[in-house]
C-alpha cells in the first residue's frame, strides 16, 4: 500500500470514529515518517537481555543466629529513654537552624521562580492548513503538512525545488464523484518564488500550458482516459499548486476546475 492510501485509510477510520484524533495523528506521522524516508528507532527494554535471578526462599534462623537478634519490643523498651533524649536534640537543633534563617534572610536575595513553560509555537504551514478552504466533495485528506521532501513523490516539482527554511508542504485532497481534487501549497520560506520552476518541471513531463485569470497558469495533461488541469500561482511566500482529474467525456470539468480554483483564488489571493 502507497503511502498516501495509507493516509486515506486513516482519515476513513478517523471519520467513522474507530480511531480518535491522537492516535490519528501518530499513525499519520509515522507513514510520513516512513514516506520520507526517516527510520524510527524502537526501543527494547535492557531488562530482556539481563539473566534472570532465581528466587532463594528466606533461611530459617537456627540457634546460633537468633542470638546476634534481639526482640523488637524489649529495643524499644531499653532504649526509648535514649530515643527521647535524641529527639530532644534533634528539635533544639532544627530551631536554631530556623533562627538563623531569619535572622539572615532579610539581607539575602529573593529566590527568583522559574518562568512558566512556553505553549509550543505552531509552524506557518500549520497555521496556514487551518485556513484552507473544504474542498468539495468526500475528504479523502484533511489539510496536513507534509515533508517537502514528499513533492517529487506526488510529481508536484523536482527534488531541487524545496528550500531552506521551508516549514513543509500543505496537503490536502477529495474526490467529487468521478472526478478527484488536490490542494498543496509549499511554504517558499525565505527562498525565491517556486511557481516558475513548477512551471518548468510540469512542461519537462508531459504538460501543456492552457488559458488562465491573470496571475495564474494553468497546465494541462491527459492518459489513460482521463484528463488533468493543474494551476500555478505564486501566492506571497507560498507557491500553490490546484490539481483535478476527471474522465475525458467529463465536458463539464474544465468549468468545475475554475471554480474550485476561484474558491482557492480567495482564501491564497494571486500576488
Amino acid at each position: 500500500m502507497q503511502w498516501q492510501d495509507t493516509l486515506r485509510d486513516l482519515d476513513d477510520r478517523l471519520a467513522a470514529g474507530e480511531i480518535d484524533s491522537a492516535e490519528h495523528r501518530r499513525l499519520r506521522d509515522e507513514a510520513l515518517a516512513e514516506a520520507s524516508g526517516t527510520t524510527r528507532r524502537v526501543h527494547i527494554p535492557s531488562s530482556a537481555f539481563l539473566p534472570q535471578r532465581e528466587h532463594t526462599p528466606p533461611r530459617a534462623l537456627d540457634l546460633a543466629d537468633r542470638g546476634r537478634f534481639v526482640d523488637g519490643e524489649a529495643l524499644f523498651v531499653e532504649s526509648s529513654g535514649r530515643v527521647g533524649r535524641i529527639a530532644l536534640g534533634v528539635v533544639g537543633a532544627a530551631i536554631l537552624v530556623a533562627a538563623g534563617v531569619w535572622l539572615f534572610s532579610g539581607d539575602s536575595e529573593p529566590v527568583a521562580e522559574a518562568p512558566p513553560p512556553q505553549p509550543t509555537t505552531a509552524s506557518r504551514a500549520d497555521e496556514l492548513a487551518k485556513g484552507l478552504p473544504k474542498l468539495p466533495g468526500t475528504i479523502r485528506s484533511q489539510p496536513s503538512v507534509l515533508p517537502v521532501s514528499v513533492g517529487p513523490q506526488l510529481g508536484l516539482y523536482g527534488p531541487e525545488i524545496p528550500n531552506a527554511g521551508s516549514s513543509g508542504l500543505v496537503n490536502a485532497a477529495s474526490t467529487d464523484g468521478p472526478r478527484s481534487l488536490t490542494v498543496n501549497v509549499l511554504d517558499n520560506g525565505s527562498g525565491p518564488d517556486r511557481a516558475k520552476d513548477v512551471l518548468a518541471y510540469a512542461a519537462a513531463t508531459g504538460w501543456t500550458v492552457d488559458t488562465a485569470p491573470e496571475g495564474v497558469q494553468i497546465v494541462r495533461t491527459g492518459q489513460g482516459g482521463t484528463q488533468l488541469y493543474r494551476a500555478v500561482y505564486r501566492s506571497g511566500t507560498w507557491t500553490v499548486l490546484v490539481t483535478a482529474t476527471s474522465k475525458d467525456d467529463d465536458l463539464a470539468f474544465r468549468a468545475y476546475f475554475d471554480s474550485v480554483l476561484g474558491r482557492t483564488l480567495l482564501a491564497l489571493p494571486a500576488r
